[in-house]
């Protein structure tokens, strides 16, 4: 099992933590695996070697709203800019 798997289901509870604290707020489309991808991809860069678990847990527990629509806001740009460029490299080929 890689790495960022096993670190993920040690933190999965943390995970539907913020999740349902997430909802509560009413922020409807938040996913578990968004919150995993905001945290892995922003707050730890994709390591966790020098990690502790209680501080990843404090990670998770600290995720404000505000960062995670940033985050799925960024991911969304450049999902539309990819998509933008294949679009064009198509017209380019046909």
């Amino acid at each position: 099992m890689e790495e960022k798997q096993r670190w993920r289901e040690q933190l999965l509870p943390a995970l539907e933590c913020k999740y349902e604290e997430f909802r509560l707020l009413g922020y409807t489309h938040v996913t578990i695996d968004g919150l995993w991808e905001c945290l892995w991809t922003r707050k730890w860069k994709g390591e966790l070697a020098d990690q502790k678990l209680h501080e990843l847990v404090s990670d998770i527990l600290s995720l404000s709203p505000g960062e995670y629509m940033a985050f799925v806001t960024r991911q969304s740009y450049q999902q539309a800019a990819r998509g933008d460029e294949l679009e064009r490299v198509l017209k380019e080929l046909l």
